[in-house]
């Protein structure tokens, strides 16, 4: 009854049948087989096939969060068993947004959880590639600002403070903005973002700004800032030592720029284990303990 259904598994989440008969030790002709043996038995069709590429059908997407789901209440049976009960045990598997957020909190965070676990193993991925959401492989996602879709199981982890800053070189040179609307007419250092959303009062405002300059990663938009190259929207945990030196200064203080969530995302439909529970419950506690 479950022949191939660990093959099935391993190839949607390798992306490949080679890759998938790597990681199962068995030949890509066999992992084939038997996928399409399953895909006999169950009278339907799993997978659409390229020579470029593998995509689940609709079906196949149904089977698959299934068997994904059921293969994590099987883990969790066979800790059980082996009479670990007592011991949070296993692999959380955790991806996250890079930069300095995972460098001097997250890390830093999930190490003394391990600590305090030994028996789980954690596995961080910071790669840049953004993540289908949807069918994402890890147990946690970590994402900042607006998600994709509201059918995602979310709790937010923090509030970020957000800060319009520029160096006062750059300040002294081309004035002080009253008002968010004299950004457009500024060197603005964008990331990912170039509509910058200010309220006040009740008002809301979604400027549109622009620079010589763009770069995503937080780092070097706040040297560029330094370096006098224009105004930078970037969250407190990246400004806090320029602020303090007199490297950097705010403005608009009178008006509130946006804070923007920071997420931890689970997939949906998918069986969430304790441990990993248990480590979202504690990261909750620790931003609290520990901030941003």
């Amino acid at each position: 009854m479950f022949a191939g259904l660990v093959d099935f598994v391993t190839v949607v989440e390798t992306g490949s049948f080679t890759a998938a008969a790597d990681k199962l030790h068995s030949s890509k002709a066999s992992i084939s087989q038997r996928v399409s043996n399953l895909e006999h038995r169950l009278g339907v069709q799993l997978l659409y096939r390229s020579t470029r590429k593998l995509r689940l059908t609709d079906a196949g997407e149904s089977y698959y969060q299934s068997c994904r789901q059921g293969l994590e209440l099987l883990e969790d049976g066979a800790l059980a068993a082996q009479q670990l009960q007592h011991h949070l045990q296993g692999k959380i598997k955790i991806n996250s947004l890079g930069g300095i957020f995972a460098e001097q909190w997250l890390a830093p965070a999930l190490l003394t959880f391990r600590q305090e676990h030994p028996n789980i193993d954690i596995e961080l991925d910071l790669s840049s590639q953004r993540e289908d959401l949807l069918s994402s492989p890890f147990d946690i996602v970590f994402r900042m600002g607006t998600l994709p879709d509201s059918s995602l199981q979310v709790r937010v982890l923090s509030q970020l403070n957000t800060h319009v800053v520029a160096s006062p070189e750059y300040l002294a040179a081309n004035g002080l903005p009253k008002h968010p609307e004299e950004l457009r007419h500024h060197q603005c250092i964008c990331g990912t973002v170039s509509q910058w959303p200010f309220q006040k009062n009740g008002q809301k405002l979604l400027v549109s700004v622009s620079g010589s300059f763009a770069c995503p990663n937080g780092h070097v938009l706040k040297q560029a800032a330094m370096e006098g190259f224009g105004f930078i929207r970037t969250h407190d945990m990246y400004l806090r030592d320029a602020l303090e030196a007199g490297q950097l200064k705010t403005v608009l203080e009178d008006w509130q720029v946006v804070s923007q969530p920071l997420w931890m995302v689970f997939p949906p439909a998918r069986y969430r284990s304790k441990r990993v529970t248990k480590l979202a419950d504690w990261l909750v506690d620790y931003a609290k303990r520990q901030a941003i």
